[in-house]
């Protein structure tokens, strides 16, 4: 049972018009938060808002840019005024387009734009996001923050090198900020999801592909946006009052071992026969 987590909480999701950022904006409001919906996808925010009210949830929406801080004073300051002061983010906002995503190559390849463009929304963004964030919480006596980083920020990968290493730096903030607030009662953790089958990855990546990328998994499935809005809601609520400055990873198990070092292990169809014990009488 997820209601009454989070009742008198106040929670502000960026890259909530979809994806990992729509499910965990609902995730946290059937927990009893009131939900600040935001997104540079203005009518996606909306909706998603409009869908929290609709099942009686508070939230409320608002098109944010998490590169510009004065966006981000506005969008905090609205929302105080609506429900109080945020006492939950989820630094979700992510350039993943796939027109960006295929020019985010290796060193060489790289679009140098697109390493600019991924650093300051990834970077940039959750800078100004915690630095929006952090006066009211430190005047509410705490908060959770929460960001949204990726299994390709913790292993080397050949391609995204942009988005792996913005990925690799948002851990590092996340220690950075845990540090410097914990005793204030601010916690700040990330959660690193792997691969997460949307429909659009289904649609781009063919039944093959996806088929190889099931198998690779420890749980033999992709992840779904309901499995990272689960963990969000975990480290935004007291039940994990004593995690901070961790990553949570949410990949079935992906980044957790070396495949050419693990064949498979066929199950037992049944388990092994155990001899009776006999035990003789004394005489």
């Amino acid at each position: 049972m997820t209601v009454g987590r989070l009742d008198g909480k106040v929670a502000l999701v960026t890259g909530a018009a979809s994806g990992i950022g729509a499910a965990s904006a609902r995730a946290l409001a059937e927990a009893g938060a009131a939900v600040l919906v935001t997104d540079l996808d203005g009518p996606g925010a909306d909706s998603v808002a409009a869908s929290i009210v609709a099942a009686g949830g508070a939230a409320k929406a608002h098109r944010l840019d998490v590169t510009d801080e004065s966006a981000w004073a506005e969008v905090v300051a609205a929302g105080a005024a609506a429900f109080g002061p945020v006492t939950v983010l989820h630094g979700n906002a992510g350039p993943t387009s796939g027109a960006l995503m295929s020019r985010d190559l290796d060193v060489l390849g790289l679009d140098l734009g697109v390493w600019d463009t991924v650093l300051a929304v990834v970077l940039r963004g959750n800078v100004l996001g915690c630095r929006a964030v952090l006066p009211g919480m430190l005047a509410a006596g705490g908060g959770s923050i929460v960001v949204t980083s990726s299994i390709k920020g913790r292993v080397g990968t050949s391609l995204r090198t942009a988005y792996s290493t913005a990925k690799g730096g948002l851990e590092q903030l996340v220690r950075v900020v845990a540090t410097g607030y914990g005793s204030h009662g601010v916690r700040c953790n990330a959660i690193a999801p792997g691969i997460i089958g949307t429909p659009g990855l289904r649609e781009t990546a063919g039944a093959e592909y996806v088929a190889r990328l099931e198998a690779a998994h420890l749980i033999p499935r992709l992840g779904v946006v309901e499995d990272v809005a689960a963990a969000v809601l975990y480290l935004a609520s007291d039940e994990s009052s004593f995690v901070t400055a961790q990553t949570l990873v949410v990949d079935g198990g992906l980044s957790a071992y070396v495949p050419a070092l693990s064949p498979p292990v066929a199950a037992p169809v049944a388990p092994p026969a155990v001899p009776p014990v006999v035990i003789e009488e004394s005489r």
